[in-house]
């Protein structure tokens, strides 16, 4: 039962998606500010499962527990290394944009 459930925490988050920077130009200052909070939201909460699943005890009798454990804390640090991406695209965005937030 732990392993569906960790099956369907990881969901698609490893499926390769690309930042597009230019999504955030259109957006403005408030706007930037809010989706970098979300963003950093995202990652603190993926973190947050990407630790429980590492750290979850599997019983040894369950196949191929240990392997998607694993599997399902690879899936979530390359969702944070996207996340990571997006922050960074938004900082950039914002430090263009906004004159407060240069420093």
């Amino acid at each position: 039962m732990l392993i569906i459930a960790l099956f369907f925490v990881a969901g698609c988050s490893s499926m390769a998606r690309t930042v597009n920077p230019a999504k955030y130009d259109g957006m403005s200052c408030t706007e930037l500010n809010s989706a970098l909070g979300d963003n950093a939201r995202a990652i603190s909460q993926t973190a947050v499962t990407r630790g429980k699943v590492a750290n979850a005890s599997v019983p040894r009798w369950v196949p191929g527990g240990s392997r998607v454990k694993g599997a399902v804390a690879a899936r979530e640090t390359t969702r944070i290394e996207r996340l990571k991406q997006q922050q960074d695209a938004i900082i950039a965005a914002r430090s263009r944009k906004c004159p407060s937030a240069a420093g």
